[in-house]
Parts: C-alpha cells; sequence; structure tokens
C-alpha cells in the first residue's frame, strides 16, 4: 500500500505543475490571438524553434494571423516563458514534453 504522504518528488512536480499552468495562462492572456502551440523533444516541420535542453516549441496556432514581427514576438515570448520555468525548475522538462497548450473555449 502506498503511503497517504506525497515523497519531496511529488510535491516539487505538483509545485512545477502549478506554476507550468500560471506561465501557460499568462501566455494566453497576454496575446489573444495564441490559440496553442506543442512542446516536442526533436523538431517537427520547418519553423520549429528550439528551447533549452533539447525541447522544441512546434505547431504554434495564431488566429487571427499576425504580421510576421508579431508572430516572432509571440514565438519568442513563449520561448523565454518556458526556458526560465526550465532554468528554475528543470523538472519542468517531464511536464512539457509531448505537451500540446491550447486556448480554452467556454
Amino acid at each position: 500500500m502506498k503511503p497517504a504522504t506525497q515523497t519531496a518528488r511529488e510535491l516539487a512536480l505538483n509545485h512545477t505543475a502549478a506554476e507550468l499552468e500560471q506561465s501557460i495562462l499568462a501566455l494566453f492572456g497576454g496575446f489573444p490571438s495564441l490559440c496553442g502551440f506543442s512542446i516536442q523533444d526533436r523538431p517537427g516541420r520547418a519553423g520549429s524553434e528550439s528551447l533549452q535542453g533539447g525541447l522544441f516549441l512546434t505547431e504554434v496556432g495564431l488566429y487571427p494571423v499576425p504580421n510576421i514581427e508579431e508572430a516572432k514576438f509571440i514565438c519568442q515570448e513563449i520561448r523565454d516563458t518556458l526556458a526560465q520555468l526550465i532554468d528554475e525548475r528543470p523538472q519542468a522538462r517531464e511536464l512539457l514534453t509531448g505537451r500540446t497548450f491550447a486556448r480554452s473555449l467556454h
């Protein structure tokens, strides 16, 4: 039987997941045209942007499609936000790999 208390690793991962959620919500809140994006451990199609730790930002969806400079800025902000989280909490990498984040519509 598993003990009722969480291990230090589980607590750290839960804390990191909460920080990740806040970061993602801030990205979607700051960029109304951001529909979603994926994080992969290998480059996708052309246009994949490298994050640190061997992760890649792929499939960034923007609507309405902004001009190229704004699109680049949004991608850079996503990369910077996630790279900072990975710097501060390396276990974030395992929470990001293979995930797709999408705007929730109500």
